[in-house]
């Protein structure tokens, strides 16, 4: 039998905010190397458990979806986590948090 877990765990859907270049893929963003960094230090912390771009960024209009983090973390400290984001701060980026449902079996 199959259940669902209590959402302590989060998901970030990561958009193009209103300040995106979709000039520019997202490593050439203003606020990108701050960005790079905090996320490197969420999944290095074990904050976050996956994190990537699904897109490389060129040619988005601002509010398109371009990637996603999972955070072992439940969504207040999620979002005060993905709301310290450089690019979040600067405008380049936008962010949605959301609880995720584990299953257990």
């Amino acid at each position: 039998m199959c259940r669902m877990t209590e959402p302590l765990t989060s998901i970030v859907l990561v958009y193009a905010g209103h300040k995106w270049d979709r000039d520019l893929p997202i490593y050439q963003q203003k606020n990108a190397p701050g960005h790079i960094r905090h996320m490197h230090e969420q999944v290095a912390s074990g904050a976050a458990i996956v994190a990537g771009p699904m897109h490389n960024g060129a040619g988005l209009l601002a509010e398109e979806l371009l990637g996603v983090v999972i955070y072992d973390r439940p969504v207040p400290e999620a979002t005060e986590i993905a709301a310290a984001d450089p690019a979040v701060v600067g405008g380049q980026l936008r962010v949605e948090v959301r609880p995720l449902y584990r299953v257990t079996v």
